[in-house]
């Protein structure tokens, strides 16, 4: 039989965190994360027109899309079993990957 050594992944996480901490984080995504990023979604679709008008407004749409982001904040520090502080040192960071595809027209 094999050894069970090997180079195959590895099963910890960066975080200093344990399962409890992946607990915690899961029922934070499901009990609050998830609400607060629906209201913040609505508000965010209301009022994103308006910030051509008014570009000031642009600060509250912001705001609502990092509450919109919250889900990902919770989801990551799941995955990664974070603390509290970790998440908290980490939340400026934490933003969703996107890809954004701009093409140039020649004129």
């Amino acid at each position: 039989m094999a050894s069970g050594e090997g180079s195959g992944g590895s099963t910890e996480t960066s975080g200093s965190g344990g399962i409890l901490w992946q607990i915690i984080w899961l029922i934070l995504l499901v009990l609050a994360a998830i609400w607060v990023s629906w209201f913040c979604a609505w508000w965010y679709a209301m009022l994103i027109p308006f910030t051509v008008c008014l570009p000031p407004m642009a600060a509250v749409t912001d705001i609502l899309l990092r509450g919109i982001q919250i889900t990902y904040v919770c989801a990551k520090n799941m995955v990664e079993a974070n603390t509290f502080a970790e998440a908290w040192n980490s939340y400026p960071s934490a933003v969703p990957p996107t890809v954004l595809m701009v093409s140039q027209s020649s004129g």
